[in-house]
C-alpha cells in the first residue's frame, strides 16, 4: 500500500508532564515509534517527573503489508506495564485511532490517531450499556359495585307509636323522702370511691418512686464497680507491658518514632563512560526485517574462545542502542551529624555490581542477535537469533567497573587494541538526591566511597545538626534467634501524595500531586549468620550467602535496600541488602553486617584528621 505523503500520527496527550501537548509524527518509512524517558524515543518523557514510565517503556509498530496499513502496541517489560482503553497489554495488541494509551496504571496516558485517516482504520466502535425501561406504573381504581339494578339500596326501619298510660297517684310525702335518701347514699359512695382512688394512686406513686431509686442506686453501684475492675485490669496489662518490653528490648514503634526522620530515600541514575574517549558506552541494537516485519532486538558477539559478551559501542547513530546505565531509588540512614548516609552500594554506585540488564525490555519475547567476532571488516556479518535466556547467567556477571570491549557500530570489530587488552570503564552518578520522612524537596548527595568488601556505600549531603542512628559497636553482637527491625521505603507500600500549587506573574498555577515519603518498618528474626571466605589452618570456609545475615523478615521489597537494620537494644546491627523468593520456596531477606558500614565512616574520618 503507498502510504500518503500526508498521512501523519497525531498523540493528543492527556495527562502527565506533557498533558495538553499535541505531537505529529510523519509516518512516511516509519516502521515503528519508541515510547519511554530515555531521550531517542520517538515519544519520549521527562526522566524525572514521568518516574512512572520506564526508559524504553512501550513502542507503536506500523505495518503497511498486503496494502494494509496497521498499527500495533506492545509493551517492552516495563516496570509498571501498558494499559491500552483501561485493559493491560500482554504481547502485541492492534492499536486504533481514537484508543487510549496508559503509560502504567495511574501514569501519563495520550490517545492515538492518525491524519488523514485510511479508508480501512476507524475508530473502535462504542458500546453503550441498553437502559432499562421504566417500569409500568400501576393504578388501582377504586370503585363500588353495584348490584343488577345499579342502584343501592336504602333500608328504613318502621316507626311505632306506643300509647301512654297515665300513672297511677302515688303518696307525695312518702316518694320525696325516698327520692331525698337514695340521692344521698348515691354522693355518699362517690365520695368513697374518690378517697380510696387517691390513696391507691397514692401507694402506687410512692412504690415507683421507692422501686427507681433502688434501681438507680443498684445502676450506679454497677458502674462504679465496672469502672474500678477496668482500672485494674488496665494496671495489670500495663505492668505487664512493662515487664514485656523489658524482656524483649525496643519495639516497632519506638524505633519509627525515633529514628523515622534519620531514614531516607535515595534517588539515583548513573550511566556508564569509555575513560579513554570520555563518551557514554551503549548497548547495540540490531533492525532487521522478519517476514515484512522490522524487528529490534540487542545485539551480542562471540569472541573466538566461545564466550559471549555484549555488543558495547560509544556510538548512537540510529538512536535505539541501549545507553548502559539504569535510574532507580533505595533507602538510606544518617551516621553523622555532618551529613553522612550509609547505603547499599547497588543504590549508590551501581556500576561496581553485576549488571542485570541483558535487553529484557526491549523486547517482549525476550530476543536477540549473535553475531561472530570479526578480526577484519572485510568478513560478512551473519545474524543469529538467540533467545536471551539461554545466555542470562553468564551476561549477567559482567561488572561494568571491570571494562571490557568497544566495538565498532557497524561491524563486529574492536576499535583500538586487540582481546586481550580490555578497556576501562568508569561510571558516573548523573543525579544522586536523598529526601527525608515529610519532605517534598530532595538534597543533592556525592558518593564519597563504595566498599569493595560488601553492599555498602558513604555519601554526603551539605546539612549538619542532623539525628545519627546509634550503630552496634560489636562485631558479635548478634545471634540467630535475635529480634530485628528494618526501616525503610519499599516501593510496595502505601504512598502518601500532597497536591501543591504556586502563584506566578499574579496568577495561581495548576496543581499537582507529589509525593511525601513515609518509612515503613518491618519485624523479624535473625535465622542464619553468613560466612564469608575464610581460611582455618587447612580448611577454607566459603558461605554462599557470603558475610551477611539472613532474615525472616518478608514484608519489604525493591526501595528499602540500604535501610538500617536495629536490635532490640535500638542500635544499627546491619543494612538491609536484597530479598530472595525463588518459585515455590518460602521468602527470605539478607542484611549485610553494620562493621562494613562502620569501616567507610571511620576511613572518612580519617581522611578528615
Amino acid at each position: 500500500m503507498t502510504i500518503n505523503p500526508q498521512a501523519r500520527i497525531v498523540v493528543r496527550h492527556l495527562s502527565g508532564s506533557k498533558v495538553n501537548q499535541v505531537e505529529q509524527i510523519p509516518l512516511k518509512d516509519l516502521h515503528e515509534i519508541t515510547i519511554g524517558r530515555d531521550p531517542s524515543s520517538g515519544i519520549a518523557y521527562d526522566q524525572r517527573r514521568d518516574d512512572v514510565v520506564s526508559r524504553q517503556h512501550a513502542a507503536i509498530r506500523i505495518d503497511d503489508a498486503n496494502d494494509k496499513l496497521s498499527f500495533r502496541l506492545i509493551d517492552l517489560n516495563s516496570s509498571n506495564g501498558t494499559l491500552l482503553n483501561g485493559e493491560p497489554v500482554t504481547g502485541e495488541v492492534e492499536l486504533a485511532p481514537e484508543d487510549t494509551v496508559e503509560l502504567g496504571r495511574g501514569g501519563p496516558r495520550f490517545s492515538f490517531d492518525i491524519q488523514p485517516r485510511p479508508d480501512n482504520l476507524a475508530a473502535r466502535t462504542r458500546v453503550m450499556s441498553a437502559m432499562d425501561a421504566n417500569a409500568t406504573r400501576t393504578m388501582s381504581t377504586a370503585a363500588a359495585e353495584l348490584g343488577a339494578n345499579g342502584k343501592g339500596t336504602r333500608e328504613i326501619g318502621a316507626v311505632t307509636g306506643t300509647r301512654e298510660t297515665a300513672p297511677g297517684k302515688p303518696s307525695v310525702g312518702k316518694e320525696t323522702v325516698m327520692r331525698m335518701l337514695f340521692q344521698e347514699r348515691q354522693k355518699s359512695s362517690r365520695v368513697w370511691m374518690s378517697s380510696i382512688a387517691a390513696v391507691v394512686a397514692v401507694l402506687i406513686v410512692a412504690a415507683g418512686g421507692l422501686w427507681w431509686h433502688n434501681r438507680s442506686v443498684a445502676d450506679q453501684l454497677r458502674r462504679e464497680a465496672a469502672a474500678e475492675a477496668e482500672k485494674a485490669q488496665a494496671a495489670a496489662e500495663r505492668k505487664a507491658n512493662q515487664q514485656m518490653t523489658q524482656q524483649l528490648g525496643a519495639n516497632a514503634k519506638e524505633i519509627v518514632t525515633k529514628y523515622g526522620d534519620s531514614t531516607v530515600v535515595v534517588n539515583v541514575q548513573w550511566r556508564m563512560y569509555d575513560r579513554l574517549t570520555g563518551q557514554p558506552l551503549f548497548h547495540k541494537v540490531v533492525s532487521l526485517t522478519q517476514k515484512k516485519l522490522r524487528e529490534y532486538y540487542p545485539a551480542f558477539i562471540k569472541l573466538p574462545n566461545g564466550r559471549v559478551v555484549r555488543w558495547l559501542t560509544t556510538s548512537d547513530g540510529n538512536r535505539r542502542n541501549i545507553g548502559i546505565g539504569q535510574s532507580g531509588s533505595g533507602s538510606g540512614f544518617v551516621v553523622s551529624d555532618q551529613g553522612h548516609i550509609l547505603t547499599n552500594k547497588h543504590v549508590a554506585a551501581d556500576w561496581m555490581t553485576n549488571f542485570e540488564e541483558i535487553g529484557w525490555k526491549q523486547n517482549a519475547a525476550h530476543l536477540g542477535y549473535l553475531v561472530d567476532y570479526s578480526d577484519s571488516s572485510k568478513k560478512k556479518v551473519t545474524f543469529k537469533i538467540i533467545q536471551l535466556a539461554d545466555y542470562a547467567n553468564e551476561l549477567r556477571k559482567w561488572i561494568p567497573e571491570e571494562g571490557g570491549y568497544v566495538f565498532a557500530e557497524d561491524l563486529p570489530v574492536l576499535i583500538g587494541g586487540n582481546l586481550d587488552n580490555r578497556r576501562v570503564f568508569q561510571g558516573r552518578n548523573e543525579w544522586l538526591e536523598v529526601r527525608f520522612a515529610g519532605n517534598r524537596v530532595s538534597v543533592q548527595a556525592n558518593l564519597v566511597r563504595a566498599s569493595t568488601d560488601a553492599d555498602a556505600a558513604l555519601l554526603k549531603i551539605d546539612m549538619t545538626g542532623l539525628r545519627p542512628v546509634e550503630l552496634d559497636q560489636r562485631d558479635d553482637d548478634v545471634d540467630v534467634g535475635d529480634r530485628v527491625m528494618v526501616l525503610g521505603y519499599p516501593g510496595i507500600s502505601a504512598e502518601t501524595f500532597v497536591r501543591t500549587s504556586s502563584v506566578e506573574v499574579g496568577r495561581v498555577g495548576t496543581g499537582r500531586l507529589e509525593s511525601v515519603p513515609e518509612p515503613t518498618v518491618s519485624e523479624g528474626i535473625i535465622q542464619i549468620k553468613g560466612r564469608g571466605y575464610k581460611e582455618d589452618g587447612d580448611v577454607t570456609i566459603l558461605g554462599t550467602m557470603g558475610d551477611t545475615y539472613q532474615m525472616s523478615i518478608n514484608s519489604t521489597g525493591h526501595g528499602n535496600s540500604g535501610g538500617p537494620v536495629f536490635n532490640t537494644k535500638g542500635q544499627v546491627v546491619g543494612l538491609f541488602t536484597y530479598g530472595v523468593n525463588r518459585a515455590g520456596d518460602a521468602s527470605v531477606t539478607y542484611a549485610v553486617p553494620i562493621k562494613h558500614g562502620r569501616a567507610l565512616l571511620n576511613a572518612q574520618r580519617s581522611t578528615s584528621n
